[in-house]
């Protein structure tokens, strides 16, 4: 043993766990390179690919294949992001969505490619303006699924700059503006001033987002300019065309179709059915594919400016309010009260366990050290989190396992049944006692060297989320509340690294000497350090 105080003794321990996975975070960052994938398995006839568009052999284009890897990698599921593949028609519309390479949970990954309703939702979403339309979420893999409806949202939201349009609007192609600047709160749109200052329009076009538009060689970037209130097209004029040269030629030839929006307002043009405009002679893709481009360009913009309402973040909310309820019940005297502690445990059973299945794991923890905290998606789950390890080590005070824990209050209520309980010798009970801990140990030197096990498949709680859950975590779960009729809290004592991970960090656990496993984590930090 080495001697040390018990404030000494904590600070170790709570530095090595922090140190520990900031290790993980920065080497998981540093070795992630999630694959772009093979463009052939969503256009099984494509032979290349050239700047995200793939072309069969007689050069011919087949459409559009995108990942949602780096850009959306800020977006996490469970435990972290996941890699799509998107593939669109010509015209920028998905047609399919696969996972190329997920980093969250397998379980709840299998359970979204399961479910074929899920898949079927986005198809037809539009590239630069695929609004913000709302996903079911798969039932028992709410936060997997729904993180990746959002970077399937995002990836489709367009490109931040024009590759063949690099050009902003000029002030040149605004004569009737005395002085233009950026929209603070409209992307990609800009003011148009008199020479009072006072704003007598609005600018903006169709590149970047609609690059992807063709008519019958090439995309064309269009001017649109609205009037004061942005409520209608005051005129619209073209800037440069990749398209065949006679088609655009004829239709400038054409000035009256060129001014088919002029004076109308943006429902006006959204309301009409893009396929019943008549097209200018022998320029017909060209001016249907111009047409088409401006109204998705607008309907963008409607978007833009007027942002989808904010769900109230339920979720969170309820597991912050639990995270008090469980804070109270650990302070006050309430916990003594038997009918209160009653129904605070069927209520934490029913809504954190049944309802949203957010139990704390080493498969969460872990997903978090590689990828990173989800401070957007799941900040309650954080603050839960939060509390079960920063309470533990400031007070002694166990919130999560004696307060939160549903799998925790489930093996009490089955210990309480009339069954004879097995009384274990002291030298097994003591080998027993050492399993979570060592549990720990493993997993955590799985995730230091990079293992890709599946971490859920080692404790029970994942078995909340029956419908996605694994064939392990259910029979460990099932045994280990079979166990609990003969044992109290036998999986708790005898079979859960997460609770073993908090006895670790509690401020009345053996913190008042260095010890063996003092020791062990210790060395564990040193091989994060070097690998």
């Amino acid at each position: 043993m080495l001697g040390g105080t018990e404030l000494w003794v904590r600070l170790y321990r709570l530095l090595i766990v922090v140190v520990i996975s900031w290790l993980i975070f920065e080497k998981w960052q540093r070795g992630e390179k999630l694959s772009e994938g093979d463009f052939t398995f969503l256009f099984p006839d494509a032979i290349r690919m050239e700047n995200e568009e793939v072309f069969n052999n007689e050069g011919l284009s087949l459409g559009y294949f995108l990942t949602t890897s780096p850009q959306c990698n800020h977006i996490k599921g469970y435990s972290g992001p996941t890699n799509l593949a998107l593939a669109l028609d010509k015209t920028g519309r998905l047609i399919k969505a696969r996972i190329i390479e997920s980093s969250d949970t397998p379980d709840h990954v299998q359970s979204v490619v399961n479910d074929s309703a899920f898949w079927k939702a986005p198809l037809g979403l539009s590239l630069g303006s695929p609004g913000n339309p709302k996903f079911d979420a798969v039932t028992g893999s709410t936060l997997t699924s729904s993180a990746i409806s959002r970077s399937i949202i995002e990836r489709l939201g367009g490109l931040t700059t024009s590759r063949l349009f690099p050009t902003d609007i000029l002030a040149a192609e605004l004569t009737e503006a005395s002085a233009i600047e950026s929209h603070p709160d409209w992307p990609g749109v800009l003011r148009m001033y008199d020479n009072d200052h006072n704003i007598i329009g609005h600018a903006l076009r169709t590149a970047p987002t609609q690059d992807y538009l063709h008519g019958y060689q090439g995309p064309t970037d269009i001017l649109i300019v609205l009037d004061q209130e942005a409520n209608k097209v005051a005129r619209i004029r073209f800037r440069k065309s990749y398209d065949n040269e006679e088609y655009y030629e004829r239709i400038l030839d054409t000035p009256d179709w060129l001014n088919l929006y002029d004076g109308m307002t943006l429902k006006e043009i959204l309301a009409i059915d893009q396929s019943k405009i008549e097209g200018v002679s022998g320029a017909t893709h060209t001016s249907w594919a111009i047409a088409d481009s401006v109204s998705r360009r607008l309907a963008r913009f409607e978007s833009d400016r007027e942002p989808p309402l904010r769900e109230i973040p339920w979720r969170n909310i309820a597991l912050v309010t639990l995270t008090a309820g469980a804070a109270l019940f650990s302070f006050t005297r309430l916990r003594g009260n038997l009918i209160a502690r009653t129904l605070w445990q069927v209520t934490v059973v029913v809504l954190l366990g049944i309802i949203l299945g957010d139990l704390l794991s080493q498969a969460l923890l872990v997903g978090w050290a590689r990828h990173g905290l989800p401070f957007t998606e799941s900040w309650g789950l954080l603050f839960l989190a939060g509390a079960a390890l920063s309470i533990p080590w400031a007070t002694g005070h166990q919130i999560y396992c004696h307060q939160l824990c549903p799998h925790g209050f489930l093996q009490q209520w089955l210990g309480k049944l009339p069954v004879k309980p097995i009384k274990i010798p002291p030298r097994l009970h003591k080998r027993l006692a050492r399993l979570p801990g060592l549990l720990l140990i493993i997993l955590t030197s799985s995730a230091i060297i990079g293992a890709s096990w599946n971490l859920a498949s080692w404790e029970s709680f994942d078995a909340w989320l029956w419908r996605s859950a694994g064939l392990a975590t259910i029979a460990i779960a099932i045994v280990g509340l079979v166990a609990s009729l003969f044992s109290p809290l036998a999986y708790c004592k005898f079979g859960c690294p997460t609770g073993a991970l908090f006895k670790f960090l509690r401020k009345s656990s053996g913190a008042k000497h260095f010890s063996l496993r003092d020791l062990i984590a210790g060395l564990l930090c040193l091989a994060a350090f070097l690998s």
